[in-house]
């Protein structure tokens, strides 16, 4: 166990901190507003993931796909690479830091657009 703790130190501080904003978001309706909109008035490619995440919490799956789809439909895959980078290093994942991350920000970023459009 104190390996693991060692190993994942950095994963387990940013668990918590994702913990704890949800608590403070769920329970003072306080969250941190997207600078992007601020700036621009668009919404920008990650806007509605606190949403997102809270209505999954909830088990809202509508509001969910409503607040944010493309993060929806590929938190998944997001997770998985979290675990495999975390779980195999990076080393062994470099296939996704060369090919498929910057095909998903690519990604990202078109439906961005489309959804401003």
């Amino acid at each position: 166990m104190k390996t693991f703790y060692k190993q994942n130190k950095n994963s387990i501080f940013w668990l918590g901190c994702g913990v704890l904003y949800y608590v403070i978001v769920r329970y003072t309706d306080f969250s941190l507003p997207c600078p992007f909109r601020y700036l621009t008035g668009y919404l920008c490619p990650g806007c509605g993931i606190t949403t997102l995440l809270l209505a999954l919490a909830q088990g809202d799956f509508a509001a969910a796909r409503s607040a944010n789809i493309f993060l929806l439909y590929t938190l998944p895959f997001l997770a998985v690479s979290i675990v495999a980078r975390t779980y195999y290093g990076s080393a062994r994942t470099r296939y996704l830091d060369k090919f498929v991350y910057p095909c998903y920000a690519a990604a990202l970023l078109i439906f961005g657009v489309y959804r401003n459009m």
